[in-house]
Parts: C-alpha cells; sequence; structure tokens
C-alpha cells in the first residue's frame, strides 16, 4: 500500500480537484473519473477529526485512489448516522475483521461525495474551468452570437464577424478568407428564377384567383435581391482539384455560407482558376470544361468554373 501526501488537509474539495487534474489526461469527464478512479468513504474513527481528509492511499497493482474523509459523510464523528452505527462497525471491523458492514455503507458514501463534489464544482469558475474541454467564457460568447449550434471548434475565432445585427458581404468574404486560405468575393444582387406559390398565381377560370388578388401569370419570377455570387479565387490549376475531388471540402464551404446568410437566400459559388503555364492534357484524361481545352486556349489564363451545389 502506497500512501499519497494530504496536500489540502483542511479542504476536501481542493484536495479532489488537484487530485483530478493529475489524471485528466483522457477525455473522461469529471464525473467518470471519480467513479473509476476515486473510493471516498468517510472514517470510522471517533475521534475529533484533524481536518477534512484523513488519509489517502493506493494499493498495489490497483490504480484507484482511497480516500478517507470526515467531511460529512455518514459514519465518524461529523456522520449522518447516529454515534451507535459507527460505534458497532468499529467493532465488526477491528474485533472480528468483518468488513461488510463498513463496505456496504461505503457505496453510499462513495456516491455522496462524488456528487457533492460535483455540486461544488460548478459554483466555482476556477474549478469548472479545468473541467471542461471548452471555455466558459467561449460558450457564452458562442450562445450571444448565436453560433452555440455549430460544432466547427474553429467558430470562437470568428465570433467578432457574427456581432453585427446584419451580415454584411465584407464580413461573409473575411470569414471565407480565413477559413480556408484564399481569397473571396461576394457580388450581391445577380438574381435568379424563384418559383411562385400557386396561391399568389392566377389561373383562368378561378373566381378566387383573379388577376387582382394574385398578380403573377407563370409559375416562376426573376428576382435580383434573393440571389448572389461567391468567386473563390483565383488558384492555380493543380490546386483547384482539391474542389473537385474532396466533396466534403466543397460541401462545408456550402453549409457555412448557408449558415451565415440564412435559408431565404440563394446563391451559387464559382472558382476562379489561373491556367497560366498549363498544357492541355490529351482526350481522355482529364474533364471538359475544367482543364480541358477543346482547340486553342483562348488568351485570357482565368475563368471561372461553377462548382456543383452538393445534395445536403
Amino acid at each position: 500500500m502506497a500512501v499519497k501526501d494530504v496536500v489540502s488537509k483542511f479542504n476536501y474539495y481542493q484536495q479532489v480537484r488537484l487530485l483530478l487534474r493529475k489524471l485528466r489526461r483522457s477525455h473522461s469527464s469529471d464525473a467518470i473519473l471519480l467513479n473509476e478512479k476515486f473510493q471516498i468513504t468517510s472514517t470510522l474513527s471517533l475521534d475529533s477529526p484533524n481536518g477534512q481528509v484523513e488519509s489517502i492511499y493506493q494499493n498495489e497493482n490497483d490504480t484507484t485512489i482511497h480516500m478517507v474523509v470526515s467531511h460529512n459523510g455518514l459514519t465518524g464523528t461529523m456522520g449522518a448516522l447516529p454515534v451507535a452505527y459507527s460505534e458497532w462497525m468499529i467493532e465488526r471491523y477491528y474485533r472480528y475483521s468483518d468488513c461488510s458492514a463498513k463496505a456496504f455503507i461505503s457505496i453510499f458514501d462513495h456516491r455522496l461525495y462524488c456528487l457533492d463534489y460535483l455540486t461544488w464544482q460548478k459554483h466555482y469558475p476556477c474549478a469548472l474551468f479545468e473541467s471542461q474541454a471548452k471555455q466558459p467564457t467561449e460558450t457564452a460568447l458562442l450562445a450571444i452570437n448565436g453560433m452555440l449550434t455549430n460544432n466547427s471548434p474553429k467558430q470562437f475565432i470568428y465570433a467578432s464577424l457574427f456581432t453585427l445585427s446584419v451580415r454584411s458581404v465584407v464580413n461573409l468574404e473575411c470569414w471565407l478568407e480565413a477559413m480556408y486560405g484564399i481569397s473571396a468575393k461576394v457580388i450581391p444582387f445577380t438574381g435568379g428564377w424563384r418559383y411562385v406559390k400557386k396561391d399568389e398565381c392566377c389561373q383562368l377560370g378561378n373566381p378566387q384567383q383573379k388577376l387582382s388578388t394574385a398578380p403573377m401569370i407563370g409559375s416562376v419570377r426573376i428576382e435580383t435581391q434573393s440571389h448572389f455570387d461567391v468567386i473563390l479565387g483565383p488558384v492555380f490549376q493543380k490546386e483547384s482539384y482539391i474542389f473537385f475531388q474532396q466533396r466534403s471540402l466543397l460541401e462545408e464551404i456550402w453549409e457555412n455560407i448557408r449558415y451565415y446568410v440564412g435559408p431565404a437566400l440563394d446563391f451559387t459559388i464559382y472558382l476562379s482558376i489561373n491556367s497560366t503555364g498549363f498544357t492541355s492534357p490529351p482526350l481522355g484524361k482529364h474533364l471538359l470544361g475544367r482543364d480541358l481545352y477543346i482547340g486553342s486556349p483562348s488568351h485570357s489564363k482565368q475563368y471561372l468554373v461553377k462548382l456543383p451545389a452538393p445534395k445536403i
């Protein structure tokens, strides 16, 4: 049995906090660590307690840390049970070597001490900060900016771009450039065809859908303000392959733009490709419109390729 030093003898919570700090090498929560790595029980002694933590030890070939505590608990001088229970357990333990009664009480002792520490931890930011992978301040800022539901770990860096009540084009360009390391340009009001609801369309022979109440003739209309274009680049020819080969990257860009502008606006993403120093490959090896020319290439070394919308 290896006896460990009691660093905080008069404060049970600080002692557990210091031990947890050494054990937080995995991604397990404090509740799991307390349940798997600790065995906290109340003392059987009826002597006047000298502090809240009596002893800490660890058996050989056992990773569990045993703590004997005189703070609260069920047995001992400060225990919740009457003294007669502690006296009876002391007699059974030391005279007859019967540990069953104390082992049964220790089940509830350990659970009470774990819940007691977790409750204390919630009310002390210094201890709560150490136990969480995400900082409480970061969580609060993301919640204020409406970004708490986004699972990307990078979002906190760009939280300042979301603080304004109006989502601007400049902030969207800055966000895309910082996220993906590529220049971005947003062209607003490019227009697009949108389907019209049936109750807004005029229907011949239907007195409920007259031209005076349903002014639309046709099922689609063009709206200039409901569509914009996003141009990424320019990038070199070889660097552009990643946008076509990795669907996950294209889906991520699409989801981020949709998250920024909301569901009301439509957009199209174009990739500006610089083909300087690139020779057309033979037929059958590459794709037309991406890195394959028919005839002689144009004098312009930059061209736009429309990226397909992913099925999300």
